[in-house]
């Protein structure tokens, strides 16, 4: 016989008065069994009339401090109900919270200590949604990174963090042989799919992380007695694009706000069901586990966008999380299966770049009933959600996350006045909490508690900001400012173009200081010239903001969830060019 939950708990549950739950029972709006004078409910009957009532405070009434309660919360409320899946594994909340438990008792078994780094480096799987929820139980700090993580990278993450326990897949762990150094303050070292014996080390144990979790020693529940919300839980790397990696640290606080404000603006009940094939480290992609958990839903998780593509068919699930390159594919070559999804969508959300607005358009087309939400925001905050303005860009700041305020200031840190240029500067919740081990004076952005982004923005006529990429990117071309994003977008609206990225390169003639190339990614077929190209944008642009080269790519390099490197077209041309100026010496030689 299934569980039955008294009144009092389902009214808290739903959110509502116990004397509405009874009226809700007597006029069978929601079945209930009255057993002796009580009320008594079912967890299905519940489930079942949640979402018809999408007015109802979320599933989830009292409001978690700390990332580990939210597991807690839904665990209780429903416990048998699938949480995360992927696939031949699938994991219900009584279990995920279950496993998190052992594996926190594994780490304070081998000495890990609140404020402890935790450097987990797995594919994506339920284990690592496990391993973060046990690092968090321990009260130490998740360091989550990509699976393809470079080795020069990876150790410079390591030095930096000088981690306790390291939680990795078999194919990492082929990377820990031979590193002394970087491992110095190991005590642990847990592998999933372990196949292989690592060399041992004094004072570093080596345990397989599927033994730790089919252990059924230790307590069931892990005590967060003294845990704060204002710890930090979280170390993210940047890219790098602009200058060394740095570790963004966020708060139990920071990741509540961000996680409450995207299960209100996406409606999220415990009906809705998420597909994600987009890596698990970055926060874009567990922001959206956050938001399912802490409403009761369910997490589907794939390796990739082909696997995805599978499963969006069978599984149909009520959302689908993309980047824009996985956009490009499913346009290109597999637009059949989107359209059938259109019929149970509830909404897709495109983030982590920007997503050109012809293949916005494309999407909407494919997708004519289903919303499709653009995220913004920085490794440093979740900001909002953008819409297209009057010139059809999607740059607009539209709904912001409460307690975030969000401002476009001048050089000097005022307010700029309507249609003025400047920088967005955020403060209040969601915020990081700094960068980890710098020191105050190099707390980049941070200044008098605003958090100085990088991107630039225009105030509009209606009080909008206009996003208009990173202060970064901005080219000087002949003591003049040229946003590659302009330059970009002309080039992309020719017929025969797919994508494009303009960047810098030191002019050889010593005239300017730089000039522009830019760097394109032909439709199949066709055959745009380089001269034809030019005369495009020459149409369009003023003089100086017209590329002096244009080089045809097969494709544009991009981070693992498809955000555009331009630094690194930038350096593999200067590369180019010296070796063919050595070659050069070489034959006068």
């Amino acid at each position: 016989m299934p569980k039955l939950y008294s009144a009092p708990d389902v009214a808290s549950i739903l959110g509502i008065k116990v004397h509405t739950l009874y009226r809700y029972a007597r006029n069978g709006k929601l079945r209930a069994l009255n057993i002796s004078k009580l009320w008594r409910f079912a967890m299905a009957d519940i489930e079942e009339f949640t979402p018809s009532h999408r007015y109802l405070a979320s599933p989830v009434c009292s409001k978690p401090m700390l990332l580990p309660e939210i597991l807690r919360e839904t665990a209780r409320k429903f416990e048998r109900r699938s949480a995360v899946i992927c696939g031949a594994s699938q994991r219900s909340y009584a279990e995920i919270d279950l496993l998190s438990d052992r594996f926190a008792h594994a780490l304070l078994k081998k000495g890990i200590q609140p404020g402890d780094r935790v450097v987990v480096v797995l594919a994506n799987s339920v284990e690592f949604v496990i391993a973060c929820f046990g690092i968090w139980k321990a009260r130490a700090i998740v360091v989550a990174e990509d699976g393809a993580i470079r080795p020069n990278s990876f150790i410079h993450v390591l030095e930096e963090t000088q981690p306790t326990a390291l939680v990795v897949d078999r194919n990492v762990a082929v990377q820990l042989e031979g590193m002394q150094d970087p491992l110095r303050f190991l005590r642990v070292i847990f592998v999933k799919d372990q196949t292989f014996v690592i060399s041992p080390r004094a004072n570093i144990h080596v345990e397989s992380l599927e033994a730790v979790l089919e252990s059924e020693t230790g307590p069931a529940a892990v005590c967060l007695d003294g845990a704060r919300a204002d710890d930090v839980v979280s170390i993210s790397y940047t890219s790098g694009s602009t200058g060394t990696p740095k570790g963004v640290m966020h708060t139990h606080q920071s990741w509540l706000a961000a996680t409450e404000f995207t299960r209100d603006y996406l409606q999220l009940s415990a009906r809705d069901k998420i597909l994600i094939p987009l890596p698990l480290h970055h926060a874009y992609a567990f922001r959206q586990i956050l938001a399912y958990l802490s409403a009761g839903g369910t997490v589907e998780i794939t390796a990739d966008i082909y696997q995805a593509l599978r499963l969006l068919q069978q599984q149909r699930p009520t959302a689908l999380l993309l980047v824009p390159a996985a956009c490009n594919i499913i346009i290109d070559h597999f637009p059949s299966i989107l359209q059938e999804a259109d019929c149970f969508l509830r909404y897709t959300e495109v983030g982590a770049a920007p997503l050109d607005p012809e293949r916005l358009q494309r999407l909407r087309e494919l997708l004519p009933t289903t919303p499709v939400h653009l995220p913004y925001g920085l490794t440093e905050a979740r900001v909002g959600f953008l819409k297209a303005g009057p010139d059809g860009l999607l740059n607009r700041i539209s709904k912001v996350s409460p307690g975030l305020e969000v401002r476009v200031v001048d050089i000097e840190g005022h307010p700029v006045q309507t249609g003025q240029t400047g920088e967005i500067v955020l403060k209040g919740l969601g915020l990081m909490k700094g960068y980890w081990n710098r020191p105050p004076a190099e707390q980049e952005g941070l200044h008098e508690a605003w958090f100085h982004s990088g991107d630039m923005g225009r105030l509009t006529n209606l009080g909008e900001i206009a996003l208009l990429g990173r202060i970064d990117d901005v080219i000087k071309v002949g003591g003049r400012k040229v946003n590659p994003l302009e330059v970009e977008a002309i080039l992309n609206s020719h017929s025969g173009v797919v994508e494009s990225a303009v960047a810098g390169l030191p002019d050889p003639r010593g005239i300017l200081e730089q000039e522009l190339h830019a760097f394109v990614v032909l439709k199949k077929d066709a055959a745009a010239s380089e001269s034809e190209l030019l005369a495009h944008c020459r149409q369009q642009l003023e003089p100086y903001k017209i590329p002096a080269r244009i080089h045809v790519r097969l494709s544009l390099p991009k981070s693992s969830v498809g955000k555009l490197q331009r630094y690194l077209l930038a350096s593999e041309r200067a590369a180019t060019t010296n070796l063919s100026k050595e070659a050069s010496y070489a034959s006068s030689d």
